[in-house]
C-alpha cells in the first residue's frame, strides 16, 4: 500500500523520539493545543523529472512552544534527524535523499504568544 509523505515523515520522526502522532505531532494542522508541538505540511517542490520515476516534494516542519528555547530546541531535534537521510526505506517508499534548505529559523509568536520556529525539507523519493 501506498503512503503519503507526511505519514512516512511522521512515521519516522515517532521512530526516532521526536513526538507522538496525535498528542505532539500533527499533519496539515496547527491545532490550538497543546502549546508544545510540531507541525509538518507539504508545499510545492520541484518539477518531476522526465526521466526518472520518482518526486521532488517540499516538505515544511513548525514547532511550537511557549518558550523560544524550547521551540529552538524542538526544530533543532527535528533538522537533526531529518537532515541526511540516504536512501531509507520508510513505509515501504525509497527516500534518497532529505535535507534542510536552510538553518532553522524563528516565524516569531502566534496570536497566543507562543514561538513558531520552521525549516524547510528538500526531498527526492521514489514513485512505484
Amino acid at each position: 500500500m501506498k503512503t503519503m509523505l507526511l505519514d512516512d515523515i511522521k512515521d519516522y520522526l515517532e521512530q526516532n523520539d521526536i513526538g507522538t502522532f496525535g498528542a505532539d505531532l500533527f499533519i496539515g494542522q496547527i491545532p490550538p493545543s497543546p502549546d508544545d508541538c510540531i507541525a509538518l505540511f507539504e508545499y510545492a517542490g520541484e518539477p518531476p523529472d522526465l526521466h526518472w520515476n520518482g518526486e521532488y516534494p517540499g516538505l515544511q516542519v513548525i514547532a511550537r512552544a511557549k518558550k523560544y528555547t524550547d521551540a529552538r530546541s524542538k526544530i533543532e531535534q527535528v533538522k537533526n534527524v531529518l537532515h541526511g537521510v540516504v536512501e531509507e526505506t520508510i513505509n515501504g517508499t525509497r527516500y534518497l535523499l532529505i535535507h534542510a534548505r536552510q538553518s532553522p529559523e524563528t516565524l516569531g509568536k502566534d496570536e497566543n504568544g507562543r514561538q513558531l520556529f520552521v525549516v524547510n525539507f528538500r526531498i527526492i523519493k521514489e514513485v512505484s
